[in-house]
Order: C-alpha cells, then structure tokens, then sequence
C-alpha cells in the first residue's frame, strides 16, 4: 500500500463532494443539505489535522456541526433550524473577517 501523502485528505474530500453532487440527483432532497454539511465537517476535520488550515472559528464549529448532522435523522425541523441558526453564525464571523470597522 502507497504511504499516505497529506495532500489526499483534500483529494478525498473532492472525491466525496463529487460522488455527493452524483448521488443527489437520485436520493431525496434531505440528502443534499446533509451532504453539504457533512462536506463542511470534514474541511474542519482537515484543518484539525494539519496546522497550515487551522481556524478557530471551524474549530469551535467543528463539535456543533457534528451534533447538527444527525438532527436529519430525527426531526428534520430541527435540522432546518440548525442550519439556519449555522448560516447566521457563519454570516457573522465573516462579517467580522470582511467587515472595517472604523
């Protein structure tokens, strides 16, 4: 087995956004919103892993994003309200990053 380069995190999470995008187009729409989450989760996972991504905001996310994926499984409200409640923090933090305030 080939050792494992630090770039192929990257490519398996292309790998897995792409087989996603594919199967969105079969599974119901639920799916597609958890997909992109889970998306997310692992970006964090790999700015977790190596130093030259790290972020704290995605840090701070990172155990909140994980509780918010299995919301679809249980109650799909909540799971809508979770992303809302993410898009707004989100929202802000890169207003925060963006925004001048003088």
């Amino acid at each position: 087995m080939k050792e494992r380069r630090p770039d192929y995190d990257l490519f398996d999470l292309a790998t897995y956004l792409v087989a996603s995008a594919r199967d969105c187009v079969d599974e119901p729409p639920i799916y597609g919103p958890l997909r992109m989450l889970d998306g997310v989760n692992r970006i964090v996972q790999i700015a977790e892993s190596d130093t030259r991504f790290r972020d704290g905001f995605l840090s701070r996310m990172g155990p909140r994003l994980s509780a918010d994926v299995m919301k679809v499984m249980s109650d799909r409200e909540k799971f809508k309200k979770a992303l809302d409640d993410l898009l707004l923090e989100f929202t802000d933090e890169l207003k925060h990053r963006t925004v001048d305030e003088r």
